[in-house]
């Protein structure tokens, strides 16, 4: 019955559609079929449509060749990532069921080859270290991991690297905001919707506080 409910989202650039949409796909669009499932990430909650958001206007004037999506869910912001740039893309998430459903739908949407799905908790594992720095950073998680991650992730951003932080209610962005300018890191814009907030945060070129 979850599934069956599940209608196709336009969310900007992006067109997010079930298994069973038979219709057809709007041209010029980003296609990504993506079942509801055990992962989060589907499109409905208002910060997944911000994040496309963020990453669809950051695409206009930033080249990105590594990337990392953190808190991958389903995997819908890393197949983003893929689509907008060359880039290479690892995707992690805590919990070894949003790995799987990244891996299938990866695979579902001909993404497997480009995007490497592994379990982190937060940077701790061998694949974020041995891949990092990275040009791009997207973590759609919630207020009090970002701000506990916010010096590993002023740590695992190139110089001139930029950041999305989500998973933000609006009342949090001020201290999620706060907390990584005090890694070095430089307010770019917030996305807000129903109540969420998204932020936009770069590296400056002489490496922030960390440099």
């Amino acid at each position: 019955e979850n599934l069956a409910g599940f209608e196709p989202l336009h969310l900007g650039r992006f067109f997010i559609y079930p298994s069973h949409f038979e219709g057809p796909i709007p041209a010029a669009s980003i296609p990504f079929r993506i079942d509801a499932g055990t992962a989060f990430g589907s499109g409905t909650h208002p910060t997944t449509g911000t994040c496309l958001n963020a990453l669809a206007e950051i695409a206009k004037s930033k080249e990105v060749r590594h990337a990392l999506d953190l808190g991958c869910g389903s995997g819908i912001l890393a197949f983003a990532i893929a689509r907008l740039w060359p880039a290479e893309v690892l995707a992690v998430d805590i919990d070894p069921e949003a790995v799987r459903v990244t891996r299938r739908t990866a695979r579902d949407n001909h993404l497997l080859g480009r995007i490497d799905v592994r379990r982190s908790i937060g940077y701790r594992s061998e694949a974020v270290r041995s891949k990092r720095p990275f040009d791009l950073i997207v973590a759609n998680v919630l207020a009090r991991p970002l701000i506990g991650m916010s010096e590993d992730t002023a740590l695992a951003l190139t110089p001139g690297g930029t950041v999305v932080l989500s998973g933000l209610l609006d009342r949090d962005a001020h201290w999620v905001a706060a907390r990584h300018r005090a890694q070095g890191l430089v307010f770019e814009r917030q996305w807000r919707r129903d109540g969420w907030s998204t932020l936009v945060m770069r590296k400056p070129l002489n490496g922030g506080r960390h440099g």
